[in-house]
């Protein structure tokens, strides 16, 4: 999940220039375009809290994720410039829940003495995504025209929203019972 939101994040920023020269809209356009779609991700934080209690953090991740995936693929319609403002406004929204939600579900799924690997983990594969998404994006854009990175991002997303609701629809783990160790004898107290 957190490859995905941040490779579209970055997908994003880096191809919906081209997208704007492809379709004729004015740099300065596009670039209150990803103004907006980053205050509406930094907004969303606003009401994550009241989300997380309407919604639950199991329902909310895989809706938010599905969500983004059907705005990023409709950027690649030809749609007018106020319409592609609305998209980019929820889709900066729908990313802005997706990116602290898979860090703490990544927090707690693991065990405590594993938190700091599974983050290293999220980051390592967040990282290598961030290399990997504009090559491929490149690479998809120069076979398939300039749009379709967003429809390879909507695609990315989906599949992020199936594992996200698959890991949340598992049982909970039972907890472990503790372990009753011996503590060696040091003091005459102790005795």
């Amino acid at each position: 999940v957190s490859l995905a939101v941040l490779s579209a994040t970055d997908i994003l920023t880096a191809y919906l220039p081209v997208v704007g020269e492809h379709r004729g809209i004015a740099p300065s356009v596009i670039g209150l375009l990803l103004s907006l779609r980053a205050a509406a991700t930094i907004a969303c934080r606003l009401v994550l809290t009241p989300l997380l209690r309407l919604l639950g953090r199991a329902l909310l991740l895989p809706v938010a994720c599905l969500l983004a995936a059907l705005l990023c693929a409709g950027i690649a319609l030809p749609v007018p410039v106020w319409a592609l403002a609305v998209v980019l406004a929820l889709l900066g929204f729908c990313l802005g829940v997706g990116q602290p939600l898979s860090m703490t579900t990544v927090v707690q799924a693991a065990p405590d003495a594993a938190r700091s690997t599974a983050l290293a983990l999220r980051l390592t594969g967040t990282r290598l995504g961030q290399v990997a998404a504009p090559a491929t994006a490149g690479l998809v854009a120069g076979v398939a025209g300039v749009a379709a990175p967003f429809v390879m991002l909507g695609g990315l997303l989906l599949v992020s929203s199936g594992v996200a609701l698959r890991s949340s629809a598992r049982p909970p783990k039972e907890p472990a019972e503790p372990s009753r160790t011996r503590r060696p004898l040091s003091r005459k107290s102790d005795i």
